[in-house]
């Protein structure tokens, strides 16, 4: 199925419009589309361009910064220099998009669903879950959740690297609901966990936000190394016991993963674009 933007590439171009302009912002829409990337061919068979035309126009916007190669898989990808230039930041949207394939090869991965909260320098919000089918999702989580950050791994995963002043603001009025016996309730020792979680690179979240159900989640970070997200997986807690380090070490390596697309991209999440102090 083609993008339905396409078909403005078909249009009779007016006499008085640059059509090399046109087609680079054509290539720019049409990545936006294809988060993973499309090769060059590719582009030209979408756009209906001859492959001369089409690597002129990639190249000139690779050098200015607006599509990046990716040098694992040759694919040219959108950079986030469109949203800077607009906004001087990447959206929660936009990180999203292209977080979203890592997160699906997570939850293939593992065969646990698998879930990506977004950091925007104010609120950590669920925003994205990809299901795994015959296995175990918490109910209670949907899109757009912002409570329980203290007891789930995803909350804890971004915590963990907020800076003092960020971490006093963020629960400035908040309290810590009690949601099972082992839910986390007081600062002080949540602190104390998330120093742990920094110093081995995830966090857990071991029946603390449902019972039965443990969490196991890593933090993803932005170009300049900010915290800008977290990825996880749930599952049965007695499922967890006998799998769970195997488990840490492919949530782990996927969020790498998933740092380097945004390192690669160029990708620097809202909150280190806002004025925070530090």
């Amino acid at each position: 199925m083609h993008p339905p933007f396409t078909a403005l590439a078909k249009k009779q171009a007016k006499s008085d419009l640059i059509g090399s302009v046109q087609r680079a912002l054509r290539i720019l829409e049409l990545l936006a589309f294809y988060p993973v990337g499309l090769n060059a061919k590719q582009i030209g068979l979408e756009l209906g361009l001859n492959l001369s035309t089409c690597y002129h126009l990639l190249n000139t916007l690779e050098h200015e910064g607006y599509i990046v190669k990716d040098p694992d898989t040759s694919l040219f990808r959108s950079s986030a220099k469109v949203g800077f230039t607009a906004l001087a930041q990447a959206s929660p949207a936009q990180i999203v998009r292209q977080l979203a394939p890592h997160l699906q090869k997570l939850q293939e991965l593992t065969r646990e669903t698998a879930y990506l909260s977004i950091w925007d320098g104010r609120e950590i919000t669920l925003s994205h879950i990809i299901e795994a089918p015959q296995t175990i999702r918490v109910k209670a989580l949907t899109i757009g959740d912002t409570q329980a950050n203290h007891a789930s791994a995803l909350g804890k995963a971004i915590l963990a690297y907020l800076s003092p002043a960020q971490f006093e603001q963020y629960f400035a009025g908040r309290t810590l609901p009690v949601y099972t016996a082992n839910t986390i309730t007081n600062l002080a020792t949540l602190r104390v966990y998330l120093a742990q979680v920094r110093e081995q690179g995830y966090a857990l979240d071991c029946e603390e936000f449902m019972r039965e159900v443990d969490c196991i989640c890593a933090p993803i970070f932005d170009a300049h190394h900010e915290i800008t997200a977290s990825m996880a997986i749930s599952l049965p807690a007695m499922r967890a016991v006998n799998n769970r380090q195997h488990l840490i070490d492919q949530v782990r390596h996927m969020a790498a993963d998933a740092t380097r697309t945004l390192r690669i991209l160029g990708y620097i999440g809202p909150a280190s674009a806002g004025e925070q102090d530090r």
